[in-house]
């Protein structure tokens, strides 16, 4: 176990030297086993250049998940403001990265991927891309798999809600066996997007979750482009009445949706989500008695979206018994965000308007909590 320390200290001194030999002019003292303002660390690096002298505290660890980054951060969060706080570990995830982010943690991995950021120093060193020898441990769950994210879902959708594990495997919306609940709730703690208070398991950062799925998100099943006579309101009214005599559940989907939710952003070509069977050779040809609506490969007016799995059309918003049904602020933000430009603009819009408040009360619950338990 010594050796292996003195191995990690050994790479981590390599690895931040080789990032700041690159600096012309500039030179690294070294020492060990040290502590700054009573906080121990590893190594402490005093660092010269032509513009500037800083100190970095340097925390070593042989792993670090997003479960135990936040007790670091923490710790190091303490550090005095002219110390630069910073962790080494062989591997640094991106969502370790992402939290050491939030604390304002530097952070250099055993590739020498790094993230050196300083305002007071007026430092700031990103690399990226190094592949690292150590291969990270894989993941016990997929958040964002059809099957999962229907958990993911149910609990944005009610963010300070907390859930036993039964609960949300035997939820009407979610229907997953109590393994892949159980494996998810593990996942969710140990990438610390959730935590566990009183058996119950509440969201710790659900703006990260949210904005991870998003990123991940690949979108609807298939896409069939449509035109039909008429403007985009008509081709929408086309798809809603063939749904509807078909026994279709269907939803206004990406702009369409937002158009409902949160009008910010015009549109000139409507998107409706229509469940997997409305694709069906012999369902789909009766579109063409509803306004004409056939498949072109050019000026299509309406995109018809098969989704992946049918908690998309979980949550579906309606303004008035005669309005036509719009997918959930959820739902259509993810779609939004895969679209870019203008989509971009309307997400923005849809999560300032209906999403960002309620996260926000989730993240807050959470830190009354931890203060009362301290």
């Amino acid at each position: 176990m010594v050796n292996t320390e003195r191995q990690l200290t050994k790479s981590a001194e390599e690895s931040i030297r080789r990032i700041f030999d690159e600096l012309s002019g500039g030179s690294v003292e070294i020492q060990r086993g040290a502590s700054v303002a009573g906080i121990p660390c590893d190594v402490v690096l005093q660092v010269t250049s032509k513009e500037a002298k800083f100190t970095i505290a340097v925390q070593v660890k042989a792993r670090i998940t997003p479960q135990t980054a936040l007790s670091v951060c923490e710790k190091l969060a303490k550090t005095p403001k002219d110390v630069i706080p910073l962790v080494f570990a062989p591997v640094i995830s991106p969502r370790v990265a992402e939290i050491l982010g939030q604390y304002g943690i530097s952070y250099v991995d055993q590739a020498s991927n790094c993230r050196i950021r300083s305002a007071r120093h007026r430092l700031l060193i990103d690399r990226c891309g190094y592949k690292s020898p150590v291969r990270p441990p894989k993941g016990i769950a997929d958040l964002f798999s059809p099957k999962s994210s229907r958990i993911i879902r149910a609990m944005l959708a009610l963010p300070v809600k907390g859930w036993q594990v039964r609960e949300l495997a035997a939820h009407p919306d979610i229907e997953v066996s109590a393994g892949l609940a159980a494996k998810v709730k593990q996942t969710l703690i140990e990438e610390s997007y959730a935590v566990e208070h009183e058996r119950l398991l509440y969201l710790r950062d659900p703006i990260g979750l949210l904005e991870n799925w998003a990123k991940s998100y690949s979108g609807p099943a298939e896409q069939v482009a449509m035109f039909f006579r008429g403007n985009t309101e008509d081709a929408e009214q086309a798809v809603a009445q063939w749904c509807q005599d078909s026994d279709i559940a269907f939803a206004l989907g990406g702009l369409s949706a937002a158009w409902r939710l949160a009008p910010e952003v015009r549109y000139n070509v409507a998107t409706v989500y229509v469940e997997s069977h409305g694709f069906d050779r012999e369902m789909f040809s009766k579109l063409e008695s509803y306004q004409g609506g056939k498949p072109v490969e050019t000026g299509a007016n309406l995109l018809l979206w098969c989704p992946y799995d049918r908690s998309v059309l979980v949550g579906t918003h309606r303004e008035g018994k005669e309005d036509l049904p719009a997918t959930s602020a959820i739902q259509t933000y993810l779609d939004l965000k895969r679209l870019g430009g203008r989509g971009e603009e309307a997400a923005t819009a849809m999560y300032g308007r209906l999403i960002a408040q309620p996260l926000k009360e989730a993240a807050q619950q959470i830190e009354e909590m931890r203060h009362a338990d301290l």
